[in-house]
This record gives structure tokens, C-alpha cells and sequence, in this order.
């Protein structure tokens, strides 16, 4: 069950923007840590979204033989929330504590993964690359180390990653062995592989060492991304075991130049500067920097604080902005991920600086964009018919195809191929009956979701108002009037649901339908000519 606090997009308030459109939500509430089906206690793991699914790969934990590592990917589809374990094919370092990864492409099912820890930290750090591919339809990943030429950086953890100024061209900044920081960035590049033979010689990958930053102290556990504007790397905070940094000034590496340097920020009118931390996270949406948590402490380890606010940098001016809401409680070695709507997810951490801090495997959204109609439409079917969300092969069924679904079982007619396919990728298993209609099943046995042929009578819905003026009749209407004189051979619960697509709405949708119609029935009569027929 989910249990939503703040705004959802099922909230339908008037505007959006005068709800609680940016406060958090705690989805799932308190799990326990043995559940199998839901990822356990971690830190220092990595999230990434595809917009279907959130990704959760790795992390650490104190609860396992005194430290162990998750050498595991977990998915959560982001239609039904729920949560499965994939199955890894190929290699998979053991060095998945602080690591980095990078999306191929933007929202991409494809990712590099470099360095990382083992539990020995400061003598089993790595320096490999690995490629990573998701294959949602089979719920496993492949992956497999690459071959990678040129100037590698030194085995180590806590660095940060991000995408450059062209596709295939990602940067490594910063780190650790364990006892030294060091700042430096390198640039990976990957390019097309005229030779190749087979599926892993597809592109060649190339490193080399574009500057040390000399005269800035080492960090780790900082956060960087691109400023496509002024073509440069953009750093966030980081440190060492003696020092933060802060974020009145940040430091920034023209690419052009390869020269490093420190520039002003602008503070909250109100709030002022983030205060230094490391092992925070950020998520980029648009010219936005959104960070979240991470830990300031002075020299040797004294005075610490674990943070649980949220900052908003305006990559177009390098302004700050304090958020008004705050992560429930405060954490570091978390993650989080966004996506292109704008719904932003954070995932584990811990809570104290100690070996053996609580950690947590609770997930939080907020909201920092208008969902697009289609995300309305999912919640709308979600709230009304939640046994259809619950069960499906483990949360397989993605946002972008759920609606596919429900329009497969919502046309008279046999199932068509591409229909069969569509159905059996959300894995739902159905039947068919000589009168054509279909039904698909969802863990309750007395709850069937039915596709009924025009052969069945149905009560016409009662209009819906337009805001400006009334609705006119669709062609589904149309047809339904025009069957009036069909049988009543079953009682059937009527949902009528429509996404109107309004003129004057700027928010996309990329479906080009306009009306749903799901036809459910509670049961009895269904179960006796199942077993009839049977």
C-alpha cells in the first residue's frame, strides 16, 4: 500500500503550483530490513532513472559480517512501485562502496561504472571500468569490464562523474586511495568501432589526464557537472578527513583553457550559502542543481553536523536558493536520481559518522516540475483500481506502457500480436472466451479487470463539464448510444475516464488518445463460468 504524504499527481488541486507540489513523500513508510523484495539498509550506493524504473546499484552495510558490500542492481518501476532484484550476467566488481557511475545517454538503460571500495576501505579501492546494460523485459543487467587506453586514473573511491560537452565524453574528478585526496579530472572518451566484431569491441574508449588543479586541495565525495553555457565543469563541495568546502565560491574548470578557478556565488536573499559538506548528492533538471543532506565536521572530526536541507543552484546566474522543505531526517552517503518531469527521488544513507551509523533503505520523492497528463492519467487508474498496480511480476510494468495496456484491453476484437507482446512485456497473464472478451488477473481472485465486447450493455456516463463550456460527445460515446438495445448479461461497474488534451495546456503528452475506458466487475458470476468452462 502506498501511503503518500504531500503532494501526488493524484491530489488534483486547482494549480499544481499553489499545492504542495515540492514536498517530499514518503511512499512506502517503515520496511523490514529481512523483507527479500525490498532492498536492505546501505550507503554509499548509486541510483539512476530511465524514467521507468529507479535504479539502485551497490552500497555498504554494517548489519552483514561486520561490513559488507551489496554486489547487486535493484529496479523499482515507477508505475507500481515495487521493487525486484536483478539478475546479473557477466562481471560485477566487489568494489561497490563510494564508486561512480554515468548514463551513457541522458536517461539512457546503459551506464559506465568506475572504481569504487571494497569493505577493507583504503586497501581495496579499483580503478576498472565496467559496462552496464539493463534488459528490463528478462529483470537482468549485463555487464562487462572494458578495455580502456590512454592515462587511467589510480584506483580509488568517493570520486564524482558526469556527462561533457558531447555525447560520449564523461569526466572523473577527485577521490581517494584512503589516505590521500587528490583533485584531479580526467576525460573519458568513446568512440565508434569501425573493426569491431562483436557486441563488446561495438566502441573504444579512451582516457587521458586534463589537469591535477594544483593549488586546490584534494577532495572526495564531491559532486560535479557540466555548464553547457560558459563550456565548463562546475564542483560541489567534497573534502578529506580534515576539511569541507563551502559554496560561496565553487570552483570551475574551463574546458577550453583546462584552468581551474574559483568564482562567487550569489546567496539566498534569505538563508544565505549551503553550509560545507561532503557526501551530499545532487540531481540536474534543466539549469537546476538540487542538493540534498551530506556531512560538515571541522578538523579531526569535530563539531559534525548531518544535513537535511535542500538547495536549489540556478546554473544561469550561479545563484542559491534554500528550499522550503527538508528531507525527513538528516543523512549523507545517500543518492538520488530525477526525472525529466521533474520528480526527484533520494534513496538510504546514514545518519551519523561513525562505523557502525544506522543506516536506512527508505525512498522519498518531491516533486520540482508539472507532471506531464499522462502522469495524471497513471495516478487516476492507480487510486481507483490499486489491485492492478500490486503483483505484476514484481513490478515489471513500466509508466510508458502502462496505458498501452490498459488501451489493449479497452477495443472490441481477438488480441492482436502487438497487442499479445505489449501485454506479456507489463507481465500480465490473460485468457480469452468465445464471446471475446478478456480479462487479465492481479493477485485477488475475486477482482478481474474485463474487456467486454459491444455485445454487453452499460449505463451511460454522466457529462463531464469542460472549464470553458461543455464537452462535446466522443466517438466512443457514439458508439455505446448506438447499441441500446443490447442485453444486460452481466453486472458491470463503469468507469468512465477521460484525458482530454486542452488547447491551451502547454504540459506534452505522448500518447494521442482521448478516451479510456476500463470495465470492471466484483466477480461471482465470472468465477462460476470460469469454472464451468472449465
Amino acid at each position: 500500500m502506498i501511503n503518500i504524504i504531500g503532494w501526488a499527481p493524484d491530489s488534483h488541486e486547482p494549480s499544481p503550483e499553489t499545492s504542495f507540489l515540492n514536498q517530499f513523500i514518503s511512499p512506502f513508510g517503515t520496511i523490514e530490513s529481512g523483507d527479500k523484495n525490498y532492498p536492505r539498509v546501505r550507503s554509499g550506493h548509486r541510483c539512476f532513472t530511465d524514467n521507468d524504473y529507479l535504479y539502485l546499484i551497490g552500497g555498504y552495510t554494517h548489519q552483514i559480517r561486520r561490513g559488507s558490500i551489496f554486489k547487486e542492481i535493484w529496479a523499482m518501476s515507477l508505475a507500481t512501485f515495487e521493487w525486484r532484484r536483478y539478475e546479473v550476467i557477466g562481471e560485477l566488481p566487489d568494489t561497490l562502496a563510494s564508486f561512480a557511475i554515468i548514463q551513457v545517454f541522458p536517461y539512457s538503460k546503459t551506464f559506465i561504472l568506475f572504481g569504487g571500495s571494497g569493505t577493507a576501505f583504503g586497501t581495496s579501492s579499483s580503478n576498472r571500468f565496467y559496462f552496464v546494460g539493463v534488459d528490463n523485459n528478462n529483470c537482468c543487467v549485463e555487464s562487462y569490464e572494458l578495455k580502456v587506453g590512454g592515462d587511467i586514473p589510480l584506483p580509488k573511491y568517493g570520486h564524482a562523474m558526469c556527462a561533457g560537452e558531447v555525447r560520449g565524453k564523461y569526466y572523473i574528478i577527485g577521490g581517494t586511495e584512503g589516505t590521500s585526496f587528490d583533485f584531479d579530472v580526467h576525460a573519458l572518451t568513446m568512440r565508434a568501432n569501425p573493426e569491431a566484431t562483436t557486441e563488446n569491441e561495438k566502441y573504444t574508449w579512451h582516457c587521458e589526464l586534463i589537469t591535477t588543479n594544483q593549488g586546490f586541495p584534494g577532495r572526495y565525495r564531491l559532486e560535479a557537472t557540466y555548464d553547457e553555457k560558459n563550456h565548463c565543469l562546475l564542483f560541489f563541495g567534497g573534502g578529506s578527513n580534515e576539511e569541507v568546502h563551502g559554496f560561496e565560491k565553487i570552483i570551475k574548470l574551463d574546458l577550453k583553457t583546462k584552468i581551474s578557478s574559483a568564482v562567487s556565488t550569489i546567496p539566498d536573499s534569505r538563508n544565505g550559502y549551503p553550509q560545507a559538506r561532503r557526501c551530499h548528492t545532487i540531481a540536474r533538471r534543466s539549469t537546476k542543481v538540487i542538493m540534498t543532506g551530506g556531512i560538515f565536521h571541522r578538523e579531526n572530526g569535530l563539531d559534525v553536523l548531518v544535513h537535511s536541507d535542500v538547495w536549489i543552484f540556478e546554473m544561469t546566474d550561479y545563484s542559491w536558493e534554500k528550499y522550503e522543505h527538508s528531507l525527513p531526517r538528516a543523512v549523507y552517503f545517500h543518492d538520488a536520481a530525477i526525472t525529466e518531469e521533474g520528480c526527484m527521488m533520494v534513496f538510504g544513507g546514514a545518519h551519523e559518522l561513525t562505523p557502525t551509523a544506522p543506516r536506512n533503505n527508505k525512498l522519498y520523492f518531491a516533486w520540482f516540475g508539472i507532471p506531464r497528463l499522462q502522469t495524471f492519467a497513471l495516478e487516476a487508474l492507480r487510486k481507483k483500481y490499486p489491485q492492478m498496480f500490486s503483483g505484476l511480476y514484481s513490478g515489471n510494468l513500466q509508466p510508458s506502457g502502462v496505458l498501452d495496456v490498459f488501451n489493449t484491453f479497452c477495443k472490441p476484437g481477438k488480441i492482436s500480436e502487438e497487442e499479445r507482446n505489449i501485454v506479456q512485456r507489463g507481465r500480465i497473464p490473460f485468457h480469452e472466451h468465445e464471446d471475446r472478451s478478456r480479462f487479465f488477473l492481479n493477485g485477488n481472485s475475486e477482482d478481474y479487470a474485463v474487456r467486454i465486447f459491444l455485445q454487453h450493455q452499460v449505463a451511460d456516463p454522466e457529462p463531464l463539464q469542460r472549464r470553458r463550456g461543455q464537452r462535446q460527445q466522443g466517438r466512443h460515446e457514439q458508439i455505446l448510444q448506438n447499441n441500446g438495445n443490447l442485453n444486460k448479461t452481466r453486472s458491470i461497474e463503469v468507469l468512465w475516464w477521460f484525458q482530454e488534451i486542452y488547447e491551451d495546456l502547454s504540459v506534452g503528452c505522448s500518447t494521442n488518445f482521448s478516451v479510456v475506458l476500463v470495465l470492471v466487475t466484483k466477480i461471482t458470476e465470472k468465477v462460476k463460468l470460469e469454472k464451468k468452462e472449465k
